[in-house]
């Protein structure tokens, strides 16, 4: 089960990290745009998500991340990569991408397929 009450806490880090997400999506101008190239920036945003989501599904890295529920992981970034670039499309002088949000995915799911790999060894 991905959530339940007694797995809850293992979710927060997700939960805020999304918050930041949407702060600095906010911003006309984030913190650091002028220094790490942007596609950069956008893998390594959503490669700390994929693993903060990581995280909460695995409880802690205590329960096996089953391939069903990587898939799923990876559906969510994506989905919240989609609402991240949707956001930006009303904020001044930032632009919803289709590159961005192709990025954004291929961090989130590198992170997590990697968790996957390295997880998948440790429960044979």
């Amino acid at each position: 089960m991905f959530l339940s009450v007694t797995s809850f806490h293992y979710w927060v880090p997700a939960f805020l990290y999304a918050a930041l997400i949407f702060l600095l999506s906010h911003q006309s101008d984030p913190p650091g745009a002028q220094v790490v190239p942007d596609y950069t920036a956008h893998f390594f945003e959503y490669a700390l998500f994929g693993l903060t989501l990581t995280w909460g599904a695995t409880s802690g890295f205590h329960r096996p991340l089953t391939s069903k529920s990587a898939v799923i992981l990876g559906v969510i970034a994506a989905l919240y990569a989609i609402s991240d670039e949707f956001h930006q499309s009303f904020v001044p002088d930032r632009v919803a991408s289709v590159g961005d949000l192709a990025v954004d995915m291929l961090g989130a799911a590198a992170c997590v397929g990697m968790v996957w790999v390295i997880r998948r060894g440790e429960w044979r």
